[in-house]
């Protein structure tokens, strides 16, 4: 566990280094899909506040694989925009957060092979926050994630070691 803890951190630093990197050399791409959204149902105060933390932590978290307009990047990490896994179970969501992902996994029509790494480190209203903002952007239209559900899950799964594949997380409803 410490090993994969230490393995998390440094692709954590890793990310960060390249986000900042990306974001100096003015290399960044702004455009979103090109998708109405569908009508959603307004965020809290509490849950914008959320959102916005999430906008941020994903900026630097999750930015540099999934790209900051959540299209990802072909044969590296899948798109979070317009996806299945983003908007889908927030169950299956919020534990490919905690315990990562490997193995195939197919999102939109493709599959991507590599492994995302666990996000165990962050707190539950960061991972709410990160995921509330994957499934509201993008015109994702998908209900915001509360922190109480990451307790939850966090507190049922604290004994897996493994990360989880896609046949795994597709018998969670």
């Amino acid at each position: 566990m410490l090993l994969r803890t230490a393995f998390a951190l440094a692709v954590l630093s890793l990310l960060i280094f390249a986000q900042r990197a990306r974001s100096s050399s003015g290399s960044q791409s702004s455009t979103a899909p090109d998708k109405k959204a569908p009508a959603v149902q307004p965020l809290s105060l509490a849950e914008q506040a959320r959102f916005e933390a999430g906008k941020e932590l994903y900026a630097v978290i999750c930015g540099a694989c999934h790209q900051p307009h959540g299209n990802g990047q072909e044969g590296l990490a899948p798109p979070l925009a317009n996806s299945e896994w983003a908007t889908g179970s927030e169950e299956r969501l919020i534990r490919i957060s905690l315990q990562g992902l490997r193995g195939p996994i197919k999102v939109s029509g493709k599959t991507y092979q590599q492994e995302m790494p666990a996000l165990a480190i962050l707190e539950d209203e960061q991972i709410a926050a990160v995921l509330t903002y994957i499934r509201r952007e993008w015109g994702n239209a998908a209900a915001p994630v509360d922190p109480k559900t990451v307790a939850r899950i966090r507190a049922e799964t604290a004994k897996r070691e493994d990360a989880w594949t896609e046949a795994e997380l597709l018998k969670i409803p």
